[in-house]
């Protein structure tokens, strides 16, 4: 026995889908800027003496895979190649971290042109450099290798498959750098703007 309209109508509510559209799975390639601060006075235990830092710009590359949860409700998962670091001003040394970072967000979109992303970021060390006085210095072994934060941003889209984006992170864990006996920690906090291509 066919549906009726109303029945059909009925399941289209219940599905949350447009009539005749069906959402897939996307695929897509990020490419953007990360603006960072190693942040010492977040670090434990707290240091007695403020430390002055420098926000430092560094790249970020990758790609990504979203899948639509609801209607506007999309799980976004990311593999990016993502510079880090920051700078002390008392002493001139300037750290370079290199991480593969997966963030792992919920999408938002309550217009078809403006998104909101949060989520978690989790960050793996690829490499760590710091650089005093002229003289760089591979410090990957001496740098705590995990980095978890905390993730929330905009997104604009220009076309259905164009967008540019903003994003804030906060980290949430303490990174050592150093010996055992002589340990300094720090937070990651990150600017990020970017551009994202689906296809």
């Amino acid at each position: 026995m066919p549906e009726t309209e109303s029945a059909q109508r009925v399941k289209q509510f219940v599905a949350d889908e447009p009539p005749g559209e069906k959402a897939a799975v996307r695929f897509g390639a990020r490419l953007g800027a990360n603006i960072t601060n190693t942040n010492f006075n977040q670090g434990f235990p707290k240091p007695v003496v403020s430390v002055e830092t420098t926000w430092k710009a560094g790249v970020m590359a990758g790609f990504f895979w979203q899948i639509p949860l609801r209607k506007n409700l999309f799980l976004q998962q990311e593999y990016l190649f993502s510079q880090m670091g920051g700078a002390e001003k008392s002493t001139g040394t300037t750290y370079q971290l290199r991480y593969l970072s997966l963030p792992l967000l919920l999408q938002y979109k309550p217009l078809s042109k403006l998104a909101f992303v949060v989520g978690p970021q989790f960050d793996l060390l690829l490499q760590a450099k710091e650089r005093t006085n002229g003289t760089t210095t591979t410090i990957t072994h001496d740098t705590e290798e995990r980095s978890f934060g905390a993730t929330a941003g905009l997104e604009f889209y220009i076309t259905n498959g164009f967008s540019l984006q903003a994003r804030y992170m906060q980290g949430l864990n303490h990174i050592g750098i150093g010996q055992r006996s002589d340990v300094q920690e720090f937070k990651h906090q990150m600017v990020q703007v970017a551009t994202a291509i689906r296809f």
